[in-house]
């Protein structure tokens, strides 16, 4: 769900309204940030039950935090922040239990996973080129060796996992600076 300019304008009059204690503006705020928020967790995670925790647990934050909600800033980046730290909250709990993630079961027909999957993937493609265009040709080079789709460099495999290291180093500083998130 995409909210366009007046839907962003009243989001943000909705919670300036909670912050002020007004709490006639909590079911318009709620509806419409619950889809909102659960299709967000949904392109994060990729299990559906940690997707709906997430933003059930994000809904609870945004609306208990609302008083410290600044009224002279956009309400919307607010509110995905703390989705996406709820996400990421999800995320680690997992990694800590070492627990693999479930993965959701979806319908393969003729080897596609169907038309979200492809553009969600081509969307991802064209990000990753977009950020590696902005890299040193020696770090592409160095992040295509290592994921087979360049002849690997006669060096040493020590000094390559170096360059390796400090590409994907850059690579993700590269994405956080364009994307904002890992």
């Amino acid at each position: 769900m995409r909210l366009d300019h007046s839907e962003r304008q009243q989001l943000r009059r909705w919670l300036e309204r909670l912050a002020e204690g007004d709490r006639q503006a909590f079911t318009p705020a709620f509806a419409c940030l619950q889809p909102l928020l659960e299709g967000f967790c949904a392109r994060l995670l990729p299990c559906r039950e940690d997707a709906e925790d997430a933003a059930q647990a994000a809904l609870l934050k945004v609306f208990a935090r609302a008083t410290e909600y600044d009224a002279t800033r956009e309400a919307l980046p607010w509110v995905l922040g703390i989705a996406a730290w709820e996400c990421r909250t999800v995320r680690k709990a997992r990694m800590r239990r070492r627990e693999a993630p479930e993965e959701e079961q979806v319908e393969v027909v003729d080897g596609a996973e169907g038309p979200e999957a492809r553009l969600l993937a081509e969307d991802l493609r064209r990000a990753l080129a977009e950020v590696m265009g902005g890299l040193r040709p020696e770090d592409v080079e160095t992040l295509e060796a290592a994921m087979g789709e360049r002849e690997r460099p006669a060096i040493p495999g020590a000094t390559f996992r170096k360059r390796l290291e400090r590409a994907l180093g850059r690579l993700r500083e590269a994405w956080r600076m364009r994307h904002g998130v890992e």
